[in-house]
C-alpha cells in the first residue's frame, strides 16, 4: 500500500503491560515529526493502544511474545501495519457489539475492535507465514 513518497519506521516491542504506550509514544512523535493532522495523529494513536494492547492481553495472554510495528508516513497520510505471532486471531471477524438499549444495559469492554474499524479508513488482516498482519491507514493514501 505505502509508495516511494512514505516514509517507513519499525519498532520492534516484547509483549508487556508496558507495550501499548511505547508503542503509542513512538507513533504520535514520529506523525508529529511528519507533520500529521491531530485527528489523524489522534485515530492512529487510539488503533495502536486498543490493537497492542489486544495483542498483549488476548494474543500472547499476557505472556512473553514479539510485536512489531511498521508505520509509514506522509504529512497527510499514515499506514499502521502490526505483526505478531500470537494464535491466528482475525479482528475484522468481530461483529460490532449490540447497542444497548440504556446505560444500564451498557457493558465495560468489548468495543476495541469496533473502535479501531471506525477510526481507520481502511483495514485489512491476513495471516502470513505465521504471524497475524493487521494494517490501518489513515487519511488519504
Amino acid at each position: 500500500m505505502p509508495t516511494a513518497n512514505f516514509q517507513r519506521h519499525s519498532l520492534t516491542l516484547q509483549s508487556s503491560a508496558s507495550a501499548s504506550g511505547e508503542a503509542s509514544a513512538w507513533a504520535r512523535a514520529l506523525a508529529d515529526l511528519a507533520g500529521l493532522a491531530e485527528a489523524r495523529i489522534y485515530a492512529l494513536d487510539l488503533c495502536i493502544v486498543e490493537l497492542v494492547t489486544n495483542v498483549v492481553g488476548h494474543g500472547y495472554r499476557d505472556g512473553p511474545g514479539e510485536i512489531r510495528l511498521e508505520l509509514d508516513l506522509t504529512p497527510t497520510a499514515a499506514v499502521l501495519t502490526i505483526h505478531d505471532c500470537a494464535p491466528a486471531f482475525d479482528p475484522l471477524s468481530v461483529p460490532a457489539p449490540a447497542r444497548p438499549a440504556s446505560l444500564d444495559e451498557a457493558s465495560i469492554g468489548g468495543y476495541g475492535v469496533h473502535m479501531v474499524r471506525s477510526a481507520a479508513n481502511g483495514c485489512r488482516y491476513e495471516r502470513r507465514d505465521g504471524w497475524n498482519v493487521f494494517t490501518a491507514s489513515f487519511g488519504a493514501a
